[in-house]
């Protein structure tokens, strides 16, 4: 399937206040662009939670759909992005809960336009059986990070995918910081450990 190309702008603070308080206010230009800036943290969020087969550009549409329609009720305390990503995450748990899939499956290789955090392999030519050590341990990341508990997985996806940080995951995903640090703590722990494991 074809993706629509995708590019992450930084937005500054005031920014992103202002662009919000005019979409709120009806101003479909502003909300356009808010949401076209926020699109590609949306877009790892759900090729990262969602299973093989599922589809993300829809859930994509979905989710920014539905900001849109919520926009009016956003109050503006925190971050846009990470009200957004609560929308993400809470769209791909329905979609999960309507295939009735309890955990989530594994997460695949982007042949997408954005940044993996997962491709290990440096474009400077390293050595083959340097490239081959690091795709060991690529495949035994991913192969970990797919075996996560559902909640260590949405925490590790919006920290290392939709680069959030820990107070915006905490209310994203309505907990605490301090259940966000124990998540992402055990999840890194067991990943780093699988990986560690693979190393030769």
């Amino acid at each position: 399937m074809a993706s629509v190309a995708r590019r992450e702008t930084s937005l500054g603070h005031d920014d992103e206040r202002e662009l919000v308080e005019l979409a709120r206010r009806g101003d479909r230009d502003a909300a356009g662009a808010l949401l076209e800036r926020h699109e590609l943290p949306v877009f790892r969020i759900c090729r990262r939670l969602l299973p093989r087969g599922e589809d993300v550009e829809g859930a994509v549409q979905e989710t920014l759909l539905r900001a849109l329609r919520s926009l009016p009720g956003f109050s503006g305390d925190g971050s846009f992005g990470a009200w957004l990503a609560a929308i993400a995450v809470n769209l791909c748990r329905d979609r999960l809960r309507r295939r009735r899939l309890v955990p989530f499956l594994a997460l695949e290789t982007p042949d997408e336009d954005a940044t993996d955090p997962l491709d290990l392999v440096s474009s400077s030519e390293p050595a083959p059986d340097r490239v081959a050590m690091a795709r060991e341990a690529v495949v035994a990341l991913r192969r970990e990070v797919a075996r996560l508990p559902r909640r260590q997985q949405e925490v590790f996806a919006l920290r290392f995918f939709a680069g959030l940080d820990l107070e915006a995951i905490a209310g994203a995903l309505s907990v605490d910081v301090g259940t966000v640090k124990t998540h992402l703590h055990r999840a890194v722990h067991r990943v780093r450990a699988a990986v560690e494991e693979a190393k030769p």
